[in-house]
């Protein structure tokens, strides 16, 4: 079993996505985050990943949701900034802010997909 960890930011209504760097399959866009190394907490691993990644340092606040299938466990944690910080895409990634409102983004991956429209229908609360 994968666990991996994918960041909730949200500011102003509007939630961050990265793309996938190019080497890393399969591509589109995801909360950033990444796989859970042993002996780590997920909200070490979430700590780590976004500074790798994006150079972010953030504050993990709670889990949100928790989606499991067979082979893999993505817990997604509502996350604050560092005040003062902004993102800086360090593996050739891209990133967008999106609001709520706007629908399910084009090319969010599939594991997101079902946290989105949660999120996005209050049935998950912040």
């Amino acid at each position: 079993m994968i666990r991996v960890v994918a960041a909730v930011i949200i500011e102003n209504g509007k939630v961050f996505l990265a793309s996938r760097p190019e080497n890393k399959p399969p591509a589109g866009w995801e909360f950033p985050g990444g796989k859970v190394e042993k002996g780590e907490s997920d909200a070490e691993a979430l700590q780590r990943e976004l500074t790798e990644e994006l150079n972010w340092p953030v504050t993990p606040v709670k889990e949100l949701y928790l989606l499991q299938n067979e082979n893999l466990t993505i817990s997604f944690i509502l996350a604050t900034p560092e005040p003062g910080t902004h993102p800086e895409c360090r593996e050739g990634q891209r990133f967008q802010w999106v609001p709520l409102t706007s629908g399910i983004p084009d090319g969010l991956l599939k594991n997101d997909v079902e946290f989105w429209k949660n999120l996005a229908s209050n049935k998950i609360k912040i």
